[in-house]
């Protein structure tokens, strides 16, 4: 199994980008392993803290190496981490990959805390690799003004200072999905920010939900290798749920488990598709 840096530059090198899963519950996580075994086509689950706080990161661990024994390439993040601690906390545990969210902070500061945390994880030889984010990616009910959106100085400037592998960039996408108005990507920005990046570096497209697929392709061609799906499981495990009960005359929790188990399946076997294709 290779590395997940490794497993990123070989994807940027080929146009693919890594699907990653939020793990609102085991279910959802049982889903992806069972497509994964199906297909063999990598992914990455991940916790955001509400989710950390609800599943637990240090359970979840514990079922993805199993899968790794296993062969199964799934590889594991922590999600919008916004406390350095807990961060350094699950590189030392073995995650793959630590997220750390500074926007809430003024861009100083922000950097501070990133290239700290950062230097940390590499005098401990870890070889957890690091996303960072500048620009607040909004929720779907939020307004998509201008000034949130990545500037191409500033990408180059933090990814260089803060050394950090990937970073989130913020260019239309935001988390939640809105069928009435579909996400609309400025691939001219993204562009723009791509000119001057470093090439070992690599794009994380957060809000994957709801943006459609051919302006994902646009983002992957110029740089993205990562692309987070959490609202479409969501929704699609609520509205299977609530058919699954409703048509369940069953006392035994995994039989009406088990249809919504396989629904996810399908959309998580389309994502997988679609990104690594």
């Amino acid at each position: 199994m290779l590395s997940l840096n490794q497993l990123l530059n070989q994807y940027k090198q080929e146009k693919k980008a890594i699907s990653a899963f939020n793990i609102d519950c085991f279910e959802i996580y049982q889903a992806i392993e069972e497509v994964v075994a199906e297909t063999n086509l990598p992914c990455i689950v991940q916790l955001s803290p509400n989710q950390d706080q609800f599943i637990q990161a240090e359970r979840l661990f514990l079922l993805v190496k199993k899968a790794n024994i296993e062969g199964l390439p799934i590889y594991l993040n922590m999600d919008h981490g916004k406390d350095p601690a807990r961060l350094e906390k699950l590189a030392k545990l073995g995650f793959d990959m630590i997220h750390f969210d500074g926007s809430i902070f003024d861009y100083d500061k922000n950097l501070d805390l990133a290239k700290t945390l950062i230097d940390k994880i590499k005098s401990l030889s870890l070889n957890t690799i690091v996303e960072v984010e500048f620009n607040r990616i909004k929720a779907i009910d939020n307004s998509t003004s201008q000034d949130i959106f990545t500037k191409p100085d500033q990408a180059k400037d933090f990814i260089l200072k803060s050394k950090a592998n990937l970073l989130a960039v913020s260019i239309g996408n935001l988390h939640g999905v809105n069928i009435n108005r579909p996400e609309q990507l400025d691939i001219s920005l993204l562009s723009k920010i791509a000119t001057n990046f470093p090439t070992n570096s690599f794009f994380t497209l957060h809000g994957g939900s709801g943006i459609p697929q051919d302006q994902i392709k646009q983002a992957i061609n110029l740089g993205v290798v990562k692309v987070n799906i959490n609202t479409d499981l969501r929704l699609k495990f609520r509205d299977s749920l609530r058919n699954s009960i409703n048509n369940t005359n069953s006392e035994k929790i995994y039989e009406y488990m088990t249809p919504v188990i396989n629904d996810l399946k399908e959309i998580i076997k389309e994502k997988l598709i679609q990104l690594s294709s």
